[in-house]
């Protein structure tokens, strides 16, 4: 069975827990997750089902909300309270308005380095991997997209935000490059992902509740990972095309639906408005061909 689960990741479970017990309440051995929470994070978790888990990375793309909490006052090798906490002599932390100005001057796309202990590769080898080993790791600094940095609170040292970003973007080096900016060092305390593009924590679901509600009653349909490309809804005999991999006029399909010629993408629905397939427009030669075929 093909689909996606929004499940509400508990403290403590790694993401790929998450998906090992999802694939034992299910039967379903091919699962996987659009985008990695650290064991102490919560929040949502989309996992992926069967055919589904072609559109992953789909579902990696959109933006995400973050609620996370911060302290002033120390450093972690992890850039969280779970790592090894050093305490930093201070002196004077930042007020409150000095905080809402460096928040607001992070907006954009800005130059972040990752975690050391991060799931970024480097020579094909996971970051925290070598970070245990104790082998010295030098991680580039990377574009990542913010577009809501928001202050909720303020007692010092700890501080709560809202923060609204693009994929890749880490929110533990969100907290320490601040602490660094003050010369006081800041750990991420808390963190609940809250939206992945359409995907909410109030459709959320503990595993808990997925497996005493049934997990068949809460599976979304496969379209809501490409929400974000543009769609097109195809005829039967359209769809008996795709189906065998055959490219379309792209003008068959402009003057069909409100396709946007300069994507460079397509959500191909079929006549009952389930995903079909996810094509690729060639705009030199005037064609949708399909890339990614779902159903039949």
């Amino acid at each position: 069975m093909d689909g996606i689960l929004v499940v509400n990741k508990s403290q403590g479970m790694t993401s790929r827990d998450v998906v090992n017990r999802v694939q034992r309440l299910t039967g379903i051995r091919k699962c996987g997750h659009a985008g990695t929470l650290d064991p102490m994070a919560t929040g949502v978790l989309v996992i992926c089902l069967g055919r589904t888990t072609r559109l992953v990375r789909y579902v990696q793309k959109m933006r995400k909300r973050y609620r996370a909490r911060f302290r002033f006052g120390f450093t972690s090798d992890t850039d969280d309270i779970e790592g090894i906490v050093t305490p930093v002599d201070a002196g004077t932390l930042p007020d409150e308005k000095e905080l809402q100005q460096a928040l607001q001057e992070n907006l954009g796309d800005i130059e972040q380095v990752p975690p050391r202990y991060s799931a970024v590769k480097i020579k094909g080898k996971q970051a925290y991997k070598l970070a245990r080993e104790g082998k010295s790791i030098d991680l580039k600094s990377r574009i990542v997209s913010i577009y809501q940095f928001q202050l909720l609170g303020y007692e010092p040292p700890d501080w709560e935000s809202i923060i609204e970003c693009g994929s890749g973007t880490y929110v533990r080096s969100l907290g320490r490059d601040l602490g660094q900016r003050f010369g006081c060092g800041a750990v991420m305390t808390f963190l609940c992902r809250e939206v992945i593009g359409n995907f909410t924590l109030e459709q959320a679901a503990t595993l808990e509740e997925i497996e005493d509600k049934g997990w068949q009653e809460q599976l979304l349909p496969a379209r809501n990972a490409t929400a974000e490309l543009a769609q097109f809804q195809c005829n039967s005999k359209q769809a008996e095309d795709i189906w065998h991999g055959k490219p379309m006029a792209l003008l068959e399909a402009a003057n069909t639906s409100a396709l946007e010629i300069t994507e460079e993408e397509l959500a191909i629905l079929d006549p009952q408005g389930e995903l079909l397939a996810v094509a690729e427009i060639n705009h030199q030669l005037q064609l949708i061909k399909p890339r990614i075929v779902l159903r039949g």
